[in-house]
């Protein structure tokens, strides 16, 4: 009874498999692949499909199917550009939000990004990598949970008294010492806006989600690579899979 049980786990992997990869087998032989390269994008396609559908199809289309192919997911989205989001709190698309980092990975675009009909901010430092959480202080509140809006800034340091930074025994010391100063965490009051002048801002991706905001999937991502320039003379799928998948083969 349990090699029958392992035949058929066994066939309904190599069901899944082939499910996975013959649609990308067959698509990628219409787009004049050669043989070895549609055997490769079906390897990769069986752990990781949208590298072939999202990236390396989209990059072997014709400048009019890419320019089709952004206006139809662009409406399918519900939005006016690729790169706009939904306001979290409003509703209220959010436009310009999106963008690529120099590695192609998604990020916030060059601020200010922000509702034109409530208060949200993408890039407030309660959503930045930096953002350090805080306590209830003198100089701000916390509500608790999601609400958290004191905190500090793990980028920016400043000169902070003492009695700010550390406990009153460890202040006291410090005294002792000769320090009545140090540089240490910026203070943020609130977390919903970014610090003046702040030009670190990295979104994180978890708080991100917390608050509401989707990060940017596989198709977002080819959507944002389409609205960069791109030579005219790029319209073949790759020969090779990235060094990453290599292993498959």
């Amino acid at each position: 009874m349990s090699n029958v049980i392992w035949w058929a786990i066994g066939l309904a992997a190599l069901a899944w498999c082939a499910f996975r990869a013959a649609p990308i087998w067959m698509d990628s032989g219409r787009r004049g692949a050669r043989a070895v390269e549609r055997l490769r994008w079906a390897l990769v396609g069986i752990v990781a499909p949208p590298r072939y559908w999202w990236q390396a199809r989209v990059e072997a289309m014709s400048p009019e199917e890419q320019s089709d192919l952004l206006a139809h997911e662009t409406a399918a989205l519900g939005l006016d550009r690729a790169d706009s989001l939904w306001c979290p709190l409003c509703g209220t698309q959010v436009s310009h939000a999106w963008t690529l980092d120099a590695d192609g990975y998604p990020t916030a675009a060059p601020g200010p990004v922000k509702c034109s009909q409530c208060d949200f901010r993408l890039d407030a430092c309660r959503h930045c990598a930096h953002f350090l959480p805080g306590s209830a202080t003198a100089t701000g509140f916390s509500l608790g949970g999601n609400e958290i809006t004191f905190g500090r800034c793990g980028f920016y340091k400043t000169p902070q008294p003492v009695e700010r930074i550390t406990t009153p025994e460890a202040a006291r010391r410090l005294k002792e010492r000769g320090y009545e100063s140090l540089n240490a965490p910026t203070p943020i009051v609130d977390s919903f806006v970014p610090l003046d002048g702040c030009r670190t801002f990295q979104p994180d991706r978890k708080r991100l989600e917390v608050g509401g905001v989707h990060w940017p999937d596989a198709r977002r991502v080819a959507l944002l690579r389409l609205l960069l320039p791109r030579p005219a003379s790029e319209k073949t799928l790759p020969e090779e899979p990235s060094g990453d998948e290599q292993w498959l083969m």
